[in-house]
């Protein structure tokens, strides 16, 4: 699916030139759910949109539904509690295989040696990136099999009430926040079936429609934590893991430690959204020139523009 990824919007310009361009007019279906509480203070974020913002008020809705229905408002907490254990249990196991990778990196005596072991220590860390991945999977499926959110008729008339407002509109845009809450709702409103060009996401928002959720801070006031694998996506788009407001989270004079992040992650890009930047991926096509993406050989490199190739 085509799709248009924006750098964080602390300049809103690269937005409002995106919509304007690809949306000249008719609502604009917005997910903004991940501003949590503040959901509602949009008035910025409309005006971006050219006063065509239509809310989908996903986080409304899904605290309305917790509010009126007890039982699932519980079984939504028990999903929590098992979700932050689950991912701290991974943080450790991933912390112990991390330093394995990063002790090879360091013994050098024979170069094809050291070469073999840490490739193997490398997919050591993606068979438990894929585990976890699996589990988290296994646990979400467990949750909406037991409360069956298809059979719940609040929950059903809010779907109908998104509906109709996606169809309605003439394109649709995601917004950042916190990238787990903004996931979950749009599961719970089973919003994936929906998701349809011109598209325009940022932040979070670009983070939840890729294959895969990186969690990822070099820089966190608790102190460094290596990147983590957080969910499975919605998969708009392929082979592209989103890294926004890089430059604050990244060690990007690291290539050694950047280096490390590309294998990790390969076959997949690590494409690195700074601000203001504007990236429009077209389905089963490359990066785009001037995309910024991590190598494993060269930390931070620039699909070559027309007059660079």
């Amino acid at each position: 699916m085509n799709v248009t990824l924006l750098g964080p919007q602390r300049k809103t310009a690269a937005a409002r030139a995106a919509v304007a361009e690809l949306m000249p007019s008719g609502p604009i279906a917005t997910v903004n759910a991940g501003w949590q509480e503040r959901e509602s203070e949009s008035t910025e974020l409309d005006e971006v949109l050219g006063g065509r913002m239509c809310n989908l008020e996903l986080w409304r809705r899904w605290q309305e539904l917790q509010q009126a229905d007890p039982e699932y408002a519980a079984a939504e907490r028990r999903l929590t509690d098992v979700l932050a254990e689950m991912q701290a249990l991974y943080a450790i196991r991933l912390g112990h295989a991390m330093e394995a990778v990063e002790s090879l990196t360091r013994r050098n005596e024979v170069p094809t040696v050291q070469q073999a072991a840490l490739a193997d220590a490398v997919r050591a860390v993606q068979a438990l990136d894929d585990w976890h991945l699996q589990s988290v999977a296994e646990a979400r499926a467990e949750f909406y099999a037991a409360v069956r959110l298809g059979e719940r008729d609040q929950v059903l008339a809010h779907r109908a009430d998104v509906d109709r407002m996606v169809a309605d509109a003439a394109g649709m845009v995601f917004a950042g926040g916190h990238v787990g809450v903004l996931l979950h709702v749009l599961h719970v409103f089973d919003l994936g079936r929906l998701i349809r060009p011109p598209l325009v996401a940022w932040s979070a928002g670009a983070m939840a429609l890729a294959e895969r959720v990186v969690l990822f801070h070099d820089h966190a006031p608790q102190g460094r934590r290596h990147s983590e694998l957080y969910a499975e996506g919605f998969g708009v788009f392929s082979s592209i893991l989103p890294f926004p407001h890089a430059r604050r989270r990244l060690r990007l004079d690291d290539a050694h430690h950047l280096g490390l992040m590309a294998r990790r992650f390969a076959p997949r890009s690590c494409l690195l959204l700074a601000d203001g930047i504007r990236i429009d991926l077209h389905d089963h096509q490359p990066l785009p020139p001037g995309a910024r993406y991590l190598s494993a050989d060269h930390g931070v490199v620039q699909v070559p523009t027309a007059g660079e190739a």
